[in-house]
């Protein structure tokens, strides 16, 4: 019987309603004329939200990013929201700056792909009419030597670049846990499937959410499911280029050498061509979703192909 990715390991298993943080809604933006926040949902997609869209706030505290993004007279005012800002601990505890029923203003400039990883259709499905946005308070990744410590996240992003990522803290993937089951519970039609990053939609253009720890974090909402990992075994170059190998495409003479030249480009473009995909050359999380379920068939387990992360 074929393999496939190893269910999620470490979800938070923890009673949310014991945790010693609070959603604050000091910085609800106000649903008028000017603010980044618009009333409900478009009738064209059904009236309700599609997916949930997972940022990071390139910042080093919630502080700030209240100041840019929540109340009135937010920095960003008219410019950008989020629906929930998650802090680095319990003491910051996270920030509600929409409520769910209304729009914020979080992803769709120069977006290309929907929630479900198909080519953008229409004005209705970009990201601040389509989906829940959470920021999820990060400096992201490293832009200067030194800048990042010995347990930073080793990734890369969309187009091949190698970065090392702030890595988020248990205590915050708790709340990143209880606000997903606070969407659940409101619009349970939001699966696994439809989480993704401000990256997946926004290919070339953004670079949040990689590395995030997308497999304990929905292993922790949606505790009844079995949720794959196929984020972590394909967060490298190294290991994209492994799992492209294994599924038997041809990298050029150079092969997994760590680095994201013409022959890999080519070759997950082979890839997205082959397996209905959007092809762009761009990696993301329906890319690795996809190849772990071509490996599978082939009886071939992604984490095993795609090796260690260096």
């Amino acid at each position: 019987m074929p393999s496939s990715p190893a269910a999620a390991a470490g979800a938070p298993n923890v009673a949310m309603a014991l945790l010693p943080f609070e959603t604050s809604e000091s910085a609800l933006i106000p649903l008028e004329d000017g603010q980044a926040v618009s009333s409900g949902w478009p009738e064209s997609i059904g009236g309700r939200p599609l997916g949930v869209t997972w940022h990071w706030t390139v910042t080093w505290d919630l502080e700030l990013c209240r100041r840019l993004l929540g109340g009135r007279n937010a920095e960003r005012r008219g410019e950008a929201s989020a629906h929930y800002a998650v802090g680095r601990g319990y003491a910051e505890g996270v920030d509600r700056y929409v409520t769910l029923e209304n729009r914020s203003w979080h992803a769709g400039k120069s977006q290309s792909l929907r929630w479900d990883g198909r080519a953008l259709q229409g004005p209705d499905y970009k990201g601040s009419r389509s989906t829940i946005g959470v920021e999820t308070v990060s400096i992201g990744y490293a832009t200067a030597p030194g800048m990042a410590e010995d347990d930073w996240i080793a990734a890369a992003t969309p187009d091949g670049k190698p970065i090392r990522v702030q890595p988020w803290t248990g205590e915050q993937v708790n709340m990143m846990v209880e606000v997903g089951r606070e969407i659940v519970a409101r619009w349970p039609h939001i699966g696994p499937d439809d989480h993704h990053g401000h990256h997946d939609i926004c290919p070339g253009y953004k670079v949040d959410v990689s590395g995030f720890p997308f497999a304990r974090v929905l292993a922790g909402i949606y505790p009844d499911r079995v949720i794959l990992d196929y984020w972590t075994p394909t967060s490298t170059v190294v290991q994209r280029q492994r799992a492209l190998l294994a599924l038997g495409l041809d990298l050029g003479p150079f092969g997994a050498d760590g680095s994201w030249g013409p022959g890999s480009l080519g070759a997950l473009k082979r890839f997205q061509d082959a397996h209905g995909l959007v092809v762009n050359g761009y990696w993301s999380t329906f890319v690795s979703r996809r190849l772990a379920h071509a490996l599978a068939d082939r009886g071939i387990d992604l984490a095993e192909a795609a090796g260690p992360a260096v």
